[in-house]
């Protein structure tokens, strides 16, 4: 039945922007984590219709250039995040520099009633990306957005040996910790660290996007805690992690540190600088439930990530 049972779906890492992949002679697949969904692959044609003076209705459409739009969510994988952090960061998978983005191409199948249909998506480049903890989910899960300049299809499977996730290598969600000020939040409730704006197409008199390079990549962090102590309400009146009683001036950051661990072993550590609080509220104020405070934070200075 189409579209039921399983969907293959993995990724190879690029060498050139939309081209040949890393080893293109036997390069390596990747699955990003367990649990891996494909939100969004749509391809837009951007149609302009044409008209005439002397007709009331446009007489066909011409194709615009081809920017295809991809979303892909997973759990995080002890065995695979620094192959999925490769083709997030183009500073070799541990943050940001000018120049090239860092692209993929993905590999998406559909088995249906006649045999196999495969997507292969070229140029897919990041523009979101985030990581996420809930207290109520067993797995931290990551979500990519991106864009991708060409598309093509076959009737079979292109990735034959697809590297993926171990058996008990997905990070668990006590394997997520966040450091606020050296201080870890032991009442976490939820967490996410999104990053946008990550980078952007080059274009010209094509069809298809020339290069892709870094924009200018937004980070930001939300959590929410069960209020235990006045640190955080204090980061938001300025304090710069010191004790305050009143709103200061200017808001002041301190650093924090969001740390991935699989059986007791690091994964990664996403280094934040700065952390600058953006908003600050409580919830459940009056109720039988603890009361939470939200804090949504703008992460500044230039985040790095460092595996063991």
């Amino acid at each position: 039945m189409s579209g039921s049972g399983s969907t293959p779906v993995a990724f190879g890492k690029e060498a050139e922007f939309n081209g040949a992949l890393v080893n293109d002679a036997d390069p390596d697949y990747y699955l990003s984590g367990r649990n891996t969904t494909i939100e969004e692959i749509e391809l837009p044609r951007a149609l302009e219709r044409l008209s005439d003076p002397d007709v009331v209705e446009a007489i066909e459409s011409i194709a615009g250039r081809i920017e295809g739009a991809f979303q892909a969510n997973w759990a995080v994988a002890a065995d695979v995040h620094e192959h999925v952090r490769d083709i997030v960061f183009n500073d070799g998978g541990t943050g940001f520099t000018h120049g090239q983005a860092a692209t993929s191409k993905w590999f998406i199948g559909v088995d249906h009633l006649s045999g196999t249909v495969e997507r292969a998506l070229g140029g897919v480049t990041p523009t979101d990306y985030s990581l996420s903890y809930n207290d109520d989910q067993n797995t931290i899960t990551a979500s990519l957005t991106a864009i991708y300049a060409s598309e093509s299809k076959s009737a079979s499977i292109t990735p034959a040996n697809i590297i993926g996730p171990e058996t008990d290598s997905t990070v668990p969600f006590h394997g997520f910790s966040l450091d606020v000020d050296g201080a870890t939040v032991k009442t976490l409730q939820s967490a996410t660290l999104s990053i946008s704006n990550i980078a952007q197409f080059i274009t010209g008199p094509e069809s298809e996007a020339l290069d892709a390079v870094i924009a200018e990549p937004t980070t930001d962090l939300q959590f929410n805690a069960i209020i235990d102590g006045p640190d955080h309400i204090e980061l938001a009146y300025g304090g710069g992690g010191q004790s305050v009683d009143d709103i200061q001036d200017s808001v002041g950051a301190v650093p924090g540190t969001i740390t991935l661990s699989q059986a007791g072993a690091d994964v990664a550590t996403y280094d934040l600088p700065r952390i600058e609080p953006d908003t600050y509220s409580w919830s459940d104020l009056v109720s039988s439930n603890p009361t939470t405070e939200d804090i949504n934070a703008h992460v500044n200075g230039g985040l790095t990530v460092s595996a063991p």
